[in-house]
């Protein structure tokens, strides 16, 4: 008969083993405590829990007693959280051996609680596969026959539970998670997100996101938009020299909230990178990720962008950043040939596919206008402007306000110096098309020209000045102020 043996656990007292030396028992811990933790921040999960595990289900001695505790609460229809527990538990050894704190520890774990049926099914695999290597290890040893084995086999086999869908109904659903996102940058980048930024080379991608992460880390608004106040952990593909005048340029050169990665200096595959990130937003309390660029850090060639399948592949660090909490801005590059937002980027659709917000960077198409930049977004949260004037201003990205309102603006102030105000000087709506020379669209113009002609800033007479005396003649009333 094999002889009993001891599995030495770090902090806690010392439990025999049911394995021999060669068979080490299967366990999770990170699962046990996600169960629990689950249980404890929605006490709701509870009955779908239960009918999943036992407490002997679970491998360590404090988490049966912790579950069985929950259970027995239940039962009595008595509340269900870490003060009723830690009461029933206040004098078990096993628990207080993980420490006095170590219930309310469990419902503050980052794993998300609606995650916990998925891990008891986990510590339920784990726990029958325990079982079955204790009767297979019995019937080595003779201390069962082969018919009862095949029937203790059997029996466990009948209590496996089904893998399953994890399901909630909508309205559990809508009452546990926030109706408003978690903004990091209101409308644009959030908690659980994960936004895209595409723009063309040498357009000021990395400008523009090194002064949105200055104004993160100061917690101030960036083009008219709130942020909140965290820490923020940058990839980025640049070397050390280039990228310090980067910092600079926006006044980073002199924060220590800011946790910089350089591509050159980090040999670990991009999955494993995307794993040690998670760890350390955790570590420093980061909450947003920003990657620049995923194709750089990655590690996809530029005949693989166009295969979806390797595109999911690169999405799926991101995802899983996304998942713990974080919010990922991920910057790529545009095709040469450009595009509408969401479909302007380099490669396959399958990369727009899995992010949240898509964004695209344009130069200003107005000539004259080298400091402004055009951003337009779509995706699946509510509150970014369809597309949205920028211009870099001392070095930092301010809002000028939507296209529609720019280009209003711009309207306003080419009929301000272009319109006479004394009537035998109007002008035409052609002349004025032909003054405007391509600035301004026909559709603008004659808007904007409608609603002035509304207030009472513009006035028209047929024949009126330069017009022909079936056209309408346009002056500025004497008072007005566009």
């Amino acid at each position: 008969m094999s002889p009993v043996v001891t599995e030495p656990t770090t902090g806690r007292t010392e439990r025999p083993s049911l394995l021999p030396d060669h068979i080490q028992p299967e366990w999770n811990y990170e699962a046990e405590q996600a169960v629990l933790g689950g249980i404890l921040a929605i006490p709701k999960l509870v009955d779908e829990i239960r009918a999943i595990l036992l407490a002997s289900d679970l491998y360590l001695p404090a988490h049966q007693r912790i579950f069985a505790a929950i259970l027995a609460l239940a039962d009595q229809g008595h509340p269900i959280d870490p003060i009723t527990v830690k009461d029933q538990l206040s004098s078990d050894p096993d628990v207080i051996a993980e420490g006095a704190n170590y219930i309310w520890v469990l419902p503050q774990l980052s794993v998300p609680a609606l995650h916990a049926p998925h891990h008891a099914r986990v510590v339920k695999r784990l726990a029958q596969r325990r079982r079955m290597k204790t009767i297979g290890q019995n019937l080595i040893e003779d201390r069962l026959t082969s018919s009862e084995a095949q029937v203790m086999l059997a029996t466990l086999s009948e209590t496996e539970v089904a893998e399953g869908l994890p399901t909630i109904t909508a309205l559990d659903f809508c009452q546990q998670v926030p109706e408003e996102p978690d903004w990091i940058l209101e409308g644009y980048l959030a908690r659980g997100a994960i936004t895209e930024l595409d723009a063309k080379i040498k357009t000021g991608k990395t400008h523009f996101t090194t002064d949105l992460v200055r104004t993160v880390l100061a917690g101030e608004e960036f083009i008219g938009r709130r942020t909140l106040l965290t820490p923020v952990l940058y990839l980025t593909e640049e070397r050390e020299t280039t990228f310090r005048a980067a910092l600079k340029r926006v006044g980073l050169d002199q924060t220590d909230g800011l946790h910089l990665v350089f591509r050159h200096q980090i040999s670990l595959p991009w999955k494993a990178v995307g794993r040690a990130a998670i760890a350390r937003a955790k570590y420093h309390g980061i909450g947003l990720v920003v990657i620049d660029t995923l194709s750089d850090w990655s590690g996809l060639e530029a005949d693989m962008e166009n295969d979806a399948g390797a595109a999911l592949a690169a999405m799926r660090p991101l995802q899983e950043m996304a998942a713990a909490g974080l919010a990922v801005l991920v910057l790529r590059h545009e095709r040469k040939s450009g595009g509408e937002v969401g479909d302007s980027a380099r490669g396959s659709s399958a990369f727009g596919g899995a992010a949240d917000i898509l964004l695209s960077l344009k130069k200003d198409p107005a000539g004259g206008q080298d400091n402004r930049r055009i951003l337009e977004a779509v995706g699946r949260l509510e509150g970014w402007a369809p597309k949205l004037v920028i211009e870099m201003t001392g070095g930092h990205y301010r809002s000028l306000g939507t296209s529609t309102q720019v280009e209003t603006q711009r309207a306003r102030d080419f009929l301000a110096s272009a319109l006479p105000t004394e009537p035998d000087r109007a002008l035409g709506e052609e002349e004025l098309l032909t003054q405007a020379d391509g600035e301004l669209t026909r559709s603008t113009l004659k808007r904007v020209m409608k609603d002035l002609l509304n207030d009472g800033s513009l006035k028209r007479a047929k024949g009126a000045g330069s017009a022909s005396p079936r056209a309408y003649g346009f002056w500025l009333d004497a008072e007005a102020r566009l």
